[in-house]
């Protein structure tokens, strides 16, 4: 009887652990939904900022040896930016599209998941505009870290060099 009040016992626990992390989840989907509703709006104008300094700064400074060194971490500095806005767009926009079952599945793939699926549901919905942003974000934040990785390759073979 004991054994039996055991298994009783750690099935209850076990049931609690369940809802406790299922209410965990859900309060942190709806925690992220609002803190994205929240600074969205500055991180786009962050990542305008950023955008303007990469193409008025960092890449006339990637030109000079001197200088690279600058370009490259500034590079790979605003791709952080794109990539944390990117990503909190793509769970808002996944949470008004397709709702909390697909912000559950887009986070438990590494965390990143938001992003395609944010893909999806803006292609399945028909908004190709979207659509297009979306990717052409993900291409700039991947394509500003290469080229900061880039330019801080160079600046490692003329440093090799001399």
């Amino acid at each position: 009887m004991v054994d039996f009040l055991k298994s009783i016992g750690g099935i209850i626990i076990g049931i609690g652990v369940l809802l406790g992390s299922i209410f965990l989840l859900v309060f942190f989907i709806k925690g992220g939904v609002w803190l994205g509703a929240m600074v969205l709006p500055w991180l786009s104008i962050m990542m305008w900022l950023v955008f303007i300094l990469n193409i008025i700064i960092f890449l006339p400074l990637g030109i000079f040896k001197k200088t690279r060194s600058v370009s490259a971490f500034g590079f790979v500095i605003s791709s952080y930016v794109y990539g944390l806005t990117l990503w909190f767009w793509a769970l808002l926009l996944t949470y008004l599209i397709w709702g909390t079952r697909a912000v559950f599945i887009g986070l438990f793939i590494a965390g990143i998941g938001v992003i395609p699926i944010a893909i999806l549901a803006t292609a399945f919905k028909g908004e190709w505009i979207i659509t297009g942003e979306i990717i052409l974000l993900l291409v700039l934040t991947y394509g500003s870290r290469m080229l900061g990785f880039y330019f801080a390759e160079r600046v490692d073979e003329i440093n090799n060099y001399e």
